[in-house]
């Protein structure tokens, strides 16, 4: 357990010191907005990084976002960039909604305050928290996704084909 958040924490680590290198206006600027592929493109890419970061795979979502994004032909970059939603600071918070959201699915009635969150608990409520993580995913990588094209759709300016008759004149 502790490789696998040590090489999660690694991986965020390289992501955040190049994002820092660059500055995050011109991060955003290069890898979102003038990356290949169209604003449906962007956005399922978008919605596969977020659906990664919050599912229950800690220390895979490094290979499973760049793996699934190669294996759909999606962009890599946003897909890992999207997939490191759940930094550390975070996990908390999260892992204490996912059990919210899990809690009826399960059949759980356990109610338990943020403050009562220990991995003790987290451990003895593990479906309850993987159930509910799942849901909490596919809910973000939704909204998000959606979100996401609609800004990329809007801030993008759509080129129409040139018509042959004009290639001919030119």
């Amino acid at each position: 357990m502790r490789n696998f958040i040590k090489n999660s924490w690694q991986s965020q680590k390289v992501f955040y010191r190049y994002m820092r290198k660059k500055g995050l206006r011109r991060f955003v600027k290069e890898n979102l907005f003038q990356s290949e592929g169209s604003a449906e493109l962007k956005a399922k890419s978008i919605a596969l990084g977020v659906f990664i970061g919050f599912s229950p795979f800690w220390g895979l979502h490094t290979i499973l976002a760049i793996s699934l994004s190669a294996l759909l032909r999606l962009n890599k970059t946003l897909t890992f960039i999207s997939a490191q939603i759940t930094v550390p600071p975070l996990l908390p918070i999260v892992l204490y909604v996912s059990m919210l959201i899990g809690a009826p699915f399960v059949g759980s009635d356990k109610s338990f305050s943020l403050t009562d969150l220990t991995l003790e608990v987290a451990k003895l409520h593990l479906i309850q928290y993987a159930v509910g993580s799942l849901i909490l995913a596919t809910a973000m990588a939704l909204i998000l996704g959606l979100l996401s094209f609609l800004l990329l759709r809007k801030s993008t300016p759509v080129t129409k084909p040139e018509s042959p008759a004009k290639k001919a004149r030119l």
